[in-house]
């Protein structure tokens, strides 16, 4: 999942160089690419999600299950899914964002203004989510 949304903040950063220097296909199929990445991530994310509250998978037993097969009330559950589940409403809202920004510039939008800011705005909140990311991992994953 870490993989995926550097290599969609990399082609993020492809079609931002492409709007500075109005080259709309470029635009557009690095807007592609980082959409598919988003999907991807969010796809990955429901895919360990149900792993993780119904096997358990990666940890050997499940971390958010009781010794007895009961629900476990843990902070680590609470705070895994609550953290996690609002990254990914925001990597979701990101996905939106450069859907948008894809239907604009399939439309023409930038090119009648003249430049394609709005594509470097909506980097920056893409690189914000992937840095954000980036704090999540090591937090839940790797501490």
């Amino acid at each position: 999942m870490t993989f995926i949304l550097i290599i969609s903040s990399v082609t993020m950063v492809l079609a931002v160089h492409a709007g500075h220097n109005m080259d709309k296909k470029g635009v557009v199929k690095n807007l592609v690419w980082t959409i598919i990445g988003g999907i991807a991530f969010l796809g990955c994310q429901a895919w360990e999600w149900n792993h993780l509250h119904h096997e358990g998978a990666w940890w050997g037993s499940n971390p958010f299950l009781n010794a007895d097969g009961t629900a476990s009330s843990t902070n680590f559950t609470n705070y895994f899914f609550t953290i996690t589940g609002f990254h990914g409403f925001h990597v979701f809202s990101g996905v939106v964002i450069n859907i948008v920004m894809l239907i604009m510039t399939l439309m023409d939008k930038f090119e009648q203004r003249g430049h394609y800011l709005m594509i470097e705005k909506a980097g920056l909140y893409w690189h914000f989510v992937d840095l954000v990311w980036v704090f999540v991992f090591t937090c839940f994953y790797l501490v």
